[in-house]
Formats: C-alpha cells, sequence, structure tokens
C-alpha cells in the first residue's frame, strides 16, 4: 500500500481537504516541521517564532519607516515538493488548495509581521523585508532526481561558469531559476517516482534582510586642495588608504551621519587628477544613499532645510571641499549624470612652464577661437588602468597670456574626456597636436605647473518636479 503524505495540521486543512485524508498522516504538532509540504513555515508556532526574531531585529536596527513590503524565499526543495504533490494527489481539495503556495506562505505571516514591527504591511513602500528560509536536507537527492529526468537542463557552458552556477565539481547547481525552466515539465508520471514522503530532520533555518529603496543627492562640489583625490587612494599598493582623505569621503560623510545609510555610492560627472583643483560653480555630482535608517526628514515638508543644514554640514566640515545646490532626486534622474559623458564641454586654467624662452608673439598665434581636432592615445601615466587606444578630442576654444619669458597662462575650453596635461606637453608624441607642437617648442620641454578646472557645462541638478517627488518614496 502507498505511504501516506506526512503533512502539518495546517497543510492538511488548507492543500489536502476531505479529498485528501486517505492519502496522508498529520504530523505531530511539535514536529510540524516535519511536513511534505511546507516544512513547517506554515505552523503558527514557528511564524511566531520568526515574527519575535524580527521584531528583535528591528529594535536593534530601527528604520523611522511607517510600512514594508514583505518579500520570501523559500527552498527549492519545498518548492519542488509543492509542484509534484500537486500532480500526484490530484483529489486534494483544501480549502486553499488553488491559492499559490508562496501566497498562502505571505498571507500567513503579514498580520502577525505587522503585529511585530508596527509597520504597516503594503505594496508600495520604499521599506522591503526579506525573509529567508532554508533547508538542505534534499538538496542533494532532488538535484539527482532533476538531473536524471531533465539532463540537458544541467549541462555544463561558459555561461554559467562565470555566472557561478557551478559546484566546486564542475557539476551546475540546482538554482531556483533553472528550477523554474522544469518545473511545467514535471508531470504525472515523473511526480509519482518522486519520494515525497520523506519529511526534513528539522526546522528551517530563517534570516533577514532589511533593505530600504536607495536615497539619491545630487549637487555641486569644489576642490580647493591640491592634494585631495576624488575617491579613496593610495600612491602605493601596500600603504593603507587614510580614512577620510577624498572628496567623496568628505561628501558623503555628513549625509550618512545624517541618513543612517550602510553603503554609498559617489558618482561625479568626470574627475579631476589629485593635483588639480575644481573651481567655479563645481563639478556635478550624485551620491547614492543605500539602505538608509533615516528618511522622514527629507520628506516635501522639511527638505529645503534639511538639505540645507546638509550643506552647511559638510561645508565646515572640512577646507578642502565645499558643495552647492543640494537636490534630492529620483532613480530616474540620477542615473542621466553617467550619459553622453563625451558631449559636455569644460573648461580649463593651466599656469605653465617652458625650459626654453617663448616669445610673446608665438602664444598668440597659438590662440584657437575655432574647434581644434586632435588624436590622444593612451597616456603613459594611466596606460596600467586603461584600454590602449586612440581618443579623437576637441579643444574648442585657445587663449594664452605670458606672464614671463617662461611662464604664461592657458585657457581652454574642450571636450570631456580631454587629458589636458598630455594636450600640453604631448606625452613624448602621443598627442597630436599638443600645445608644444602648437607653439613650436621643438627643442624645449613644456609643461603644467598648476592646473584648475572652472566649469563643468551641465545643467545640474535638474529640476524636480511633482512627478519625481512621487517616485522618491520617501
Amino acid at each position: 500500500s502507498a505511504v501516506p503524505l506526512p503533512l502539518c495540521s495546517v497543510c492538511a486543512r488548507q492543500s489536502a481537504g476531505e479529498g485528501g485524508q486517505e492519502s496522508i498522516r498529520v504530523a505531530p504538532e511539535d514536529t510540524s516541521f516535519e511536513c511534505a509540504l511546507c516544512f513547517g513555515i506554515l505552523h503558527p508556532s514557528f511564524i511566531d517564532e520568526v515574527s519575535k526574531a524580527a521584531e528583535a531585529h528591528l529594535a536593534s536596527c530601527p528604520y523611522d519607516a511607517t510600512s514594508f513590503i514583505l518579500a520570501l524565499n523559500l527552498p527549492t526543495s519545498q518548492t519542488l515538493r509543492e509542484q509534484v504533490i500537486k500532480k500526484r494527489f490530484p483529489s486534494f481539495n483544501g480549502i486553499l488548495v488553488d491559492i499559490p503556495f508562496k501566497v498562502r506562505n505571505i498571507n500567513a505571516y503579514l498580520s502577525k509581521l505587522q503585529q511585530a514591527s508596527g509597520l504597516r504591511p503594503t505594496l508600495m513602500s520604499d521599506l522591503q523585508l526579506t525573509i529567508t528560509f532554508e533547508n538542505d536536507d534534499f538538496l542533494e537527492t532532488d538535484t539527482d532526481f532533476l538531473r536524471k529526468a531533465f539532463p540537458q537542463e544541467f549541462r555544463s557552458s561558459k555561461k554559467r561558469r562565470q555566472n557561478g552556477e557551478e559546484n566546486g565539481n564542475g557539476e551546475p547547481e540546482l538554482t531556483k531559476n533553472r528550477l523554474q525552466n522544469m518545473l511545467g515539465r514535471i508531470d504525472e508520471k515523473l511526480a509519482s517516482t518522486f519520494p515525497v514522503e520523506k519529511v526534513p530532520t528539522r526546522p528551517c533555518k530563517f534570516s533577514f534582510a532589511f533593505e530600504r529603496d536607495p536615497v539619491y543627492i545630487a549637487g555641486r562640489y569644489c576642490k580647493y586642495s591640491r592634494a585631495l583625490p576624488q575617491s579613496p587612494w593610495s600612491a602605493e599598493e601596500d600603504t593603507p588608504l587614510v580614512p577620510g582623505h577624498s572628496v567623496s569621503e568628505k561628501v558623503t560623510g555628513p549625509m550618512v551621519k545624517l541618513l543612517g545609510a550602510t553603503e554609498t555610492r559617489f558618482v561625479a560627472s568626470g574627475r579631476e587628477d589629485i593635483d588639480v583643483r575644481m573651481l567655479g560653480e563645481g563639478r556635478p555630482f550624485v551620491v547614492h544613499l543605500i539602505n538608509c535608517r533615516t528618511t522622514q526628514t527629507l520628506r516635501p515638508d522639511n527638505r529645503v532645510e534639511t538639505l540645507s543644514a546638509l550643506r552647511e554640514a559638510i561645508n565646515k566640515s572640512s577646507v578642502d571641499v565645499s558643495v552647492s545646490e543640494l537636490a534630492l532626486l529620483s532613480r530616474e534622474v540620477a542615473e542621466q549624470l553617467s550619459m553622453g559623458q563625451e558631449d559636455k564641454k569644460k573648461l580649463y586654467t593651466a599656469y605653465c612652464y617652458s625650459t626654453l624662452p617663448i616669445d610673446s608673439a608665438v602664444l598668440k598665434a597659438a590662440t584657437r577661437t575655432e574647434p581644434l581636432e586632435i588624436i590622444q592615445k593612451t597616456p603613459v601615466r594611466v596606460m596600467k588602468r586603461r584600454a590602449l587606444l586612440d581618443r579623437p578630442r576637441s579643444i574648442y576654444t585657445l587663449e594664452t597670456m605670458p606672464i614671463d619669458e617662461h611662464h604664461f597662462l592657458v585657457r581652454m575650453e574642450t571636450q570631456a574626456g580631454t587629458y589636458i596635461k598630455e594636450f600640453v606637453h604631448g606625452d613624448f608624441g602621443r598627442t597630436r597636436p599638443s600645445l608644444a607642437d602648437l607653439i613650436g617648442c621643438e627643442k624645449g620641454e613644456v609643461d603644467i605647473v598648476e592646473l584648475d578646472v572652472e566649469r563643468v557645462d551641465l545643467v545640474w541638478p535638474p529640476e524636480n518636479t511633482g512627478k519625481k517627488d512621487e517616485k522618491m518614496k520617501v
């Protein structure tokens, strides 16, 4: 005779019903994890345990949210058994047998999690709670069963190796995506050969992840130091980084302190070298603030005051960096900063010197009011980290002003992405034509003493309308 299917009392009522009474046995309440369908995840005692743990987790890492979205990651073995039981026991007529199992799980947890967290469950929230349930009792046997039934789904490939979808033996693992490709092909005949009567030997493990939608704050920064990199940097590979010694850290530090972000990403419209100042209106930037604990202060009624206080905090924290025009953006608008980089124009002023005396008439002859097209091979100083390419660039205007026989100023408007230092000295002929070529300095050397960025042409930050505010979810 057939071995009865072990189910917990909840699954016996919701799935089996009266039509499945002769095919099942109900697991004892104190070992509800011995359920071939839900692994005990649906049992009230387990839901209480998970909810209390979620409450403690949230208490240790609080958010100022009022609602949350719930997402559940169920064990792959449980997902497989749901399909097998559906095909193998067509007589089941429980009260919720036609409701997808994941929906039943979410519905079972929502009210308890609401009571435990004090947050309202909804489909529209910037805070998501993800609960991951794990059970590996059947991972090996399930993989063997599916590999025999669908061998083509487990063929090794270069793409799967690159995506980390193979185990240590070079065999493709049973991932959720791979399982989804096979579930619809499990018929009654194949389901009848699956050992569905086996039950877990222990309750599922579970873990939490609270994650908030990123906050995007844009603005412009000026840099007044000639010894400050844009991002954390060390001159030697083995030399440890100096904490806080970069533009990005000086800008993001007060933001993290105010909003409680767990991670940040600083994106700027280009970058200046460590010894180059960024002057004028500043360089456009946007900061991605990940998983912020506090965002209420960025709601429309408090936003202006908060951003003003944030700007003041950043500007007071360092004499090397200042910011202006801080604004809150939606993700769609924030991503525009990285679009069309090479179409932008930038204005530079360079204080240059020549080893040979230069006549003012020669400098005047180098002046350009029409675009000058140049070709720049990858500079020697960045060859270790940049592809070897020929880059066409435009110098839109070029003005010179002599200071003495050996020193002069150059003011130039260029296409974004132009290597300015290399344009001035020629980089051993890798930039043609260079300023050194234009002034005929073949036997001497021309180089930059100091370089400043005066302007980056970009309307930034763009204005946010009411529609964009709605997308921000803060």
